[in-house]
């Protein structure tokens, strides 16, 4: 009773939620269910259509399959030689006339049994006609013949005469009554042949292999798509070979199918190309939309359910909002004033989802402004460094000694030169304006200060510059490659008996500038190595060692830049850093 009474003090929110769920979920209600009906009646009616005519195809597969053998089975007199020439015979030209066809018409019945009617259980009868002496030479039944029939008529018959007039040539029948060897005109398809004498070319006789309809119809099954579905199987003449209505077989299938276009049927045909038969379905439309109209009132009753319990569910869900909603307000109030402490602390439901999503939020944002912090504290602390104008003592007594000694014996030449550069690097070193420079000032004060370095040193090294002059224009951080020049003076030519040599080469690699140092001194093992970037060196000209090079490349260009070190000992170092190209009007935002 208690949250009931709540959710009515919230009704302006809960009403507007309900009225927009309800609204949202009789559209979809009306475009889903609509659109389900309509592709699912379509898509089941195509798909019956289909599945209708894929099975007349079949049909016409099957039966042109089965008769292609009884086809070429009526080659069977021209290829045997027996039979070949009993069919050539002239019985009015022998001693025994009568016998001798006896013993001929056996020979031909013993042919049709062992070579013709066991290769297919399709065939019903097969008579061979010899053309010559006018009489049946050989016959699959036995039985009496309709002699009758056969003295008057058989010759005359439509199919005969075009048997005939094909001269050689296959001939597949439609439906007819087979009179010949039975009293009740059964009916048959038939496959005939003329057979040519190959020699002389004359007409020996007939060959006709008839197929009974009840063996025919073996070669498919019958597909009932729904009740009353009818299935035809039509001659070349329009005749109808099969039907499930028996009276049906061998009328015409013009009158039968007339009567199916009156009524609201969908008729589909497959036609064969080797007997130039149909395959017909009649589906009526009444049958195939009444199972259709079944299932679609079942998903209009199942979606009007699912419409109920939607709308109950989404007073539900308004309800249950609200009370979180207000919370979520109110404490992300006091976040947009400044309160980033603040624990919105809601458990249950998507709001609650969101309130954890927010806490996590909030968490990652206090720890951004620590971090932030101390990185904007370190990144200071590193300019200072940085820029600092840190000239050690002892380098300072250094250089003074360097300029007496060689006062005393070179003259103000030599003197010159070195408080030149020296002034060089004091006036480079006390820069403050930024903590950028050019390419062009960085190699410059690294030429000076590697020349005071060779005083110093007395010529032990030597310093080649190999720079893409493309380069000197853009910007980088001070003090990146006088720590490595410094490293490799100090520590890689320290001890060694030649002359060092220190090659400085800055170039463009796609939107980044590389620069390598490179010297032969005598390298660094793997130990050194990890411990270099923490060592500090006793004699250089300001404080930023590489540990503080990688840290300020890290701070001001991010990930994918910063200062890598190869070497081995006895074998040289190469420092290498990258950093992106900086031009003077990208500077403003990096600063």
């Amino acid at each position: 009773m208690t949250r009931f009474k709540q959710t009515l003090l919230n009704l302006s929110l809960r009403n507007k939620l309900i009225i927009s769920f309800s609204c949202f979920i009789i559209t979809s209600f009306f475009i889903i269910g609509g659109t389900l009906s309509w592709l699912y009646f379509n898509s089941n009616k195509e798909m019956i259509l289909d599945a209708t005519e894929e099975n007349n195809r079949q049909i016409i597969n099957n039966i042109d399959t089965s008769l292609n053998p009884l086809m070429r089975l009526s080659m069977y007199p021209l290829q045997d030689k027996k039979l070949l020439q009993i069919l050539r015979k002239d019985y009015s030209a022998v001693t025994y006339p009568k016998l001798e066809i006896s013993q001929d018409f056996n020979a031909v019945n013993q042919i049709i049994k062992n070579s013709m009617l066991l290769n297919t259980d399709l065939i019903e009868s097969v008579v061979i006609y010899q053309a010559h002496n006018h009489l049946i030479i050989g016959r699959s039944n036995t039985d009496l013949i309709n002699y009758t029939y056969f003295e008057n008529e058989f010759m005359k018959e439509p199919y005969i005469q075009e048997i005939m007039q094909k001269k050689g040539i296959e001939t597949v029948i439609g439906i007819h009554p087979e009179r010949l060897m039975t009293s009740n005109d059964q009916m048959v398809v038939s496959i005939g042949r003329a057979i040519i004498d190959p020699n002389t070319y004359d007409n020996l006789g007939v060959i006709l292999i008839n197929v009974g309809i009840d063996k025919l119809k073996k070669v498919w099954s019958n597909t009932h798509f729904t009740e009353n579905t009818k299935f035809y199987l039509i001659d070349e003449s329009e005749h109808v070979i099969y039907s499930q209505d028996s009276s049906q077989i061998g009328k015409s299938s013009e009158d039968i199918l007339e009567e199916t276009k009156k009524s609201s049927n969908y008729i589909i045909t497959s036609s064969s190309k080797v007997t130039n038969w149909k395959a017909v379905t009649v589906i009526p439309k009444n049958e195939l939309f009444r199972v259709l109209d079944v299932m679609i009132e079942t998903i209009i009753i199942a979606l009007l359910v699912l419409l109920v319990l939607a709308i109950v569910t989404s007073v539900v869900i308004a309800t249950s909002v609200t009370k979180p909603l207000a919370i979520l307000q109110h404490k992300m109030k006091r976040v947009s004033q400044g309160d980033m402490d603040v624990v919105i602390d809601i458990q249950h439901g998507e709001v609650g989802k969101i309130s954890i999503t927010i806490d996590h939020m909030l968490e990652d944002i206090r720890r951004l402004i620590q971090r932030i912090y101390e990185e904007e504290t370190e990144k200071r602390r590193l300019e200072s460094l940085a820029l600092q104008s840190q000239i050690k003592p002892h380098f300072i007594y250094n250089t003074i000694n360097v300029i007496k000694w060689m006062a005393k014996i070179q003259g103000s030449t030599g003197i010159e030169e070195a408080l030149t550069d020296f002034s060089s690097v004091i006036k480079f070193t006390a820069k403050t304006e930024s903590e950028y420079t050019t390419f062009q000032e960085e190699v410059d004060f690294i030429t000076s200060y590697t020349r005071i370095l060779d005083f110093r040193y007395l010529n032990k090294f030597e310093v080649s510059y190999d720079i893409e002059h493309s380069i000197l224009q853009y910007r980088t951080l001070k003090f990146l490659i006088q720590p490595l020049v410094e490293n490799a003076v100090f520590h890689g030519f320290d001890g060694v008996d030649y002359k060092g040599k220190l090659l400085i080469h800055i170039y463009q690699q796609a939107d980044n500038v590389v620069v390598l140092v490179s010297d032969n001194g005598r390298g660094m093992s793997m130990q050194e190595q990890d411990t270099l970037e923490f060592a500090e060196t006793s004699d250089h000209l300001n404080s930023i060692g590489i540990k503080n090079v990688r840290r300020r490349i890290e701070l001001y260009y991010g990930e994918g830049y910063g200062l890598w070190i190869e070497s081995k000992e006895n074998m040289g170092t190469t420092a290498k850093i990258i950093v992106p190209i900086l031009k003077n009007d990208q500077i403003g935002d990096k600063e």
